[in-house]
């Protein structure tokens, strides 16, 4: 009989929703898998997310003001909104580098108390190593604009 037909260790079981529980894992423990599920998925989509907000977002300011002849934002120089912009974006691909990373750390090889704990940790781990490769290439991108506005003339045509 398998542990999800007996009710252990399957999801909503009495094991997984007794905090005080001998052998029930803490926060720490459960990381990217019941604790901290938004962590996870900030790890997997933050450095995706942070890029394409920051092309959109820059590429839209850009376009406005180069459209209407000018080179300022709200009397500010363009060049130093586009850096501001592309800082911003940058620190929070990074940060979602650092989570990926530390997830993936924390959650690769560690103790499972069954295997449907096993299979969570694998899918987690899992997750958290394409999060931080992905990441990795997106915080990439996020600092090659960050060197273009730097680089090439602000409204240029």
């Amino acid at each position: 009989m398998s542990e999800l037909s007996r009710g252990h260790g399957g999801v909503g079981s009495a094991a997984d929703e007794s905090p005080g529980a001998p052998g029930s894992a803490s926060p720490a423990e459960r990381l990217g898998l019941r604790a901290a599920p938004w962590l996870l998925w900030f790890g997997v989509l933050g450095g995706g997310v942070a890029w394409s907000l920051h092309t959109i977002v820059d590429w839209g300011i850009e376009d406005t003001v180069c459209r209407s002849g000018h080179d300022e934002v709200l009397g500010i120089p363009l060049r130093p909104v586009l850096a501001v912009l592309a800082l911003l974006f940058l620190v929070v691909s990074v940060a979602s580098t650092v989570v990926a990373h530390r997830l993936w750390r924390s959650l690769d090889g560690a103790p499972a108390d069954g295997q449907v704990q096993a299979l969570r940790q694998q899918r987690a781990a899992f997750m958290a190593v394409i999060g931080l490769v992905a990441d990795v290439l997106f915080t990439i991108m996020l600092v090659m604009s960050l060197v273009a506005v730097f680089v090439i003339p602000v409204c240029a045509e």
